[in-house]
């Protein structure tokens, strides 16, 4: 057991948004099955986005793949009758394309929260996805506006913020701007925007052109952002990138991560590998003699 930002998780294995679908009985069959301690939700914007036109999702070599989904979704009325009964947390992902229309989202969510008593037990943490490098005025679009947004979103709910930014140059400056909005913590990183092109035609392979990288080969990118955001602000993060195996995990939580998502390790080998993975790590802890908060940030703290 473990506490982020001030709520219970059983242990530090969550799952990534945009992996598990929009549909509460079977995230309810997730949560059962596999016990995550949470799931972040898919990203949700005011009103529905259509995803692009397949291919969407391409893979590149072994556990990488690059994805352009286009942040498509339902939109955030599609929470209104949302039923998980389940014993794990959730983790709302929202979105947008200015700083009004993602406030507008969580004013939205709050008021489906009132008549929802799933809703207002299971959702633990509002995560504003500033981003996604798939959506042309979306996502990373919007992380210039991170103050802003981070502070118009905590003074219209009570629930905990985590801002989602990406493996950029300035993510340490943004990570700052995100903590002064009133932000609790951060989730990093997303994806890397990249690109493949046909060999044949030598066009690009997604529809949308570019893509988001994900996978084993973004990893260490995503040790060393952590590390670097975790040593500035001392903050509680989540993170996640390129997580295959249990050392992967313990290399995140060594610099930094209190809970660590997983995504595309989960589209290459299935929902099992959250239990391998939650294996493995609490061998280690026992064979060590450790308790997980002694290892987090142990790595940075040396």
């Amino acid at each position: 057991m473990l506490k982020v930002a001030g709520i219970e998780f059983k242990d530090p294995f969550i799952i990534s948004s945009g992996i598990v679908p929009l549909v509460d009985k079977f995230m309810n069959k997730i949560c059962e099955k596999y016990l995550p301690s949470a799931i972040t939700m898919k990203t949700l914007t005011l009103n529905a986005l259509e995803p692009h036109k397949p291919p969407t999702v391409i893979k590149l070599r072994d556990g990488c793949y690059m994805n352009a989904i286009g942040l498509g979704n339902p939109g955030i009325d599609s929470l209104e009758g949302f039923q998980v009964k389940a014993d794990c947390n959730l983790i709302l992902s929202i979105g947008g394309n200015s700083v009004g229309e993602i406030k507008k989202v969580v004013e939205r969510f709050e008021e489906l929260r009132t008549t929802n008593k799933a809703l207002r037990e299971k959702v633990k943490i509002i995560e504003l996805n500033l981003s996604s490098p798939n959506r042309k005025g979306y996502g990373e679009s919007t992380s210039k506006f991170t103050l802003d947004i981070t502070k118009e979103v905590s003074s219209v709910t009570s629930l905990p913020v985590f801002v989602k930014l990406g493996p950029w140059d300035n993510t340490v400056e943004l990570a700052g701007k995100a903590l002064e909005g009133g932000a609790k913590g951060i989730t990093l990183i997303n994806t890397l925007k990249g690109l493949a092109l046909d060999r044949e035609e030598f066009k690009p392979i997604l529809s949308y052109g570019t893509g988001g990288i994900s996978g084993k080969c973004i990893h260490q990118l995503a040790v060393r952002v952590i590390h670097d955001v975790y040593k500035e602000y001392n903050t509680e993060i989540i993170g996640m990138g390129g997580v295959f195996t249990w050392e992967d995990a313990l290399e995140l939580i060594a610099v930094g991560a209190r809970l660590v998502g997983l995504g595309t390790a989960i589209i290459d080998r299935g929902y099992e590998v959250i239990l391998e993975i939650r294996e493995g790590f609490n061998t280690y802890l026992k064979e060590k003699g450790l308790k997980i908060e002694k290892v987090i940030g142990i790595g940075v703290r040396k």
